[in-house]
């Protein structure tokens, strides 16, 4: 399957034609050695590389570039210091290094949460601040991903981000629907983020936007990692992102339900910041042998 997308007035081709399967993911400042010994233990069962760096790392990039080649992985560019729904004004420097360490990985999109990245100048890579769920939030993130895009040469893919706490009130599947349309962007759903959310606000895990609300045909990558569910007084609930856990029983469920929706889904991640080779190993292998209920039939 060949998939293409709408990026201005182009037609982009993501990455090799009919490229999809799965991909993983390690810290990439620290734990390339882990990356290594996953990669040769699970041989073709991975076909895409996750690598979160900043704009200006280059040597990183090259490294995490020439890993993937003797690999034979194909590396998805997660720039951790892209600001898509900040207040700070975008830099186009820091976005053209962007675009220069996209070029030098060889990313066919660009993946980026919908958060504030950067405050006043600070990349905040362990605090980042998910976006308000309010109407309001549509135009402003649209317009600086509709920038970015052009800056960077290549198209961006926005993702649900994760919510220690919630503003607003609307579903986030919708509002981003809403986004990347104005954007002419792709789509990266998090399923973990997804079913977090959804529980800490009390609703369940499936709800009937997903079926008619959503640009499922946008959606080339998925996420998932394990959740920590924690209960305080008064029936709070926080549901955190935990990279070195187990998927949960509850979002492959979930995934199982939407990811055949997404007729152009090149990616699923199994993220694992954290792991050590044996569980990122099963954890890859466990999503390869998930993979065939996951792609839609073309």
């Amino acid at each position: 399957m060949t998939t293409a997308v709408t990026h201005g007035s182009q037609i982009r081709e993501l990455g090799p034609p009919g490229l999809r399967g799965i991909c993983f993911s390690c810290d990439s400042m620290t734990g390339l050695d882990i990356a290594e010994e996953t990669a040769r233990r699970v041989g073709d069962a991975a076909v895409w590389y996750g690598v979160g760096i900043l704009a200006h790392d280059e040597e990183l990039a090259v490294r995490c570039a020439e890993f993937a080649r003797r690999h034979g992985l194909h590396p998805l560019f997660h720039p951790l210091d892209l600001d898509v729904c900040g207040t700070d004004p975008l830099d186009d420097r820091v976005l053209k290094a962007i675009g220069a360490r996209a070029d030098e990985l060889g990313s066919p999109w660009l993946n980026v949460d919908l958060a504030m990245w950067v405050r006043q100048g600070e990349t905040l890579l362990e605090s980042l601040v998910p976006m308000p769920l309010v109407d309001e939030a549509v135009e402003w993130a649209a317009d600086r991903i509709k920038h970015a895009q052009d800056v960077i040469g290549r198209p961006l893919t926005i993702e649900n981000a994760p919510y220690p706490f919630v503003v607003g009130n609307q579903d986030v599947l919708p509002l981003m629907t809403r986004i990347a349309e104005r954007a002419d962007c792709l789509m990266t759903v998090d399923v973990g983020h997804l079913y977090g959310l959804r529980m800490q606000r009390g609703v369940p895990a499936r709800l009937p936007s997903d079926d008619g609300d959503v640009a499922w045909e946008r959606v080339v990558e998925a996420h998932m990692s394990g959740t920590f569910t924690r209960r305080f007084d008064e029936g709070v609930l926080v549901v955190d992102d935990k990279h070195d856990w187990p998927v949960a029983d509850e979002v492959w469920a979930l995934a199982d339900d939407l990811l055949p929706r997404a007729v152009n889904l090149r990616s699923v991640m199994a993220e694992a910041e954290g792991m050590n080779a044996d569980d990122l190993t099963d954890s890859v292998l466990r999503f390869a042998r998930s993979a065939d209920r996951w792609w839609s039939t073309p």
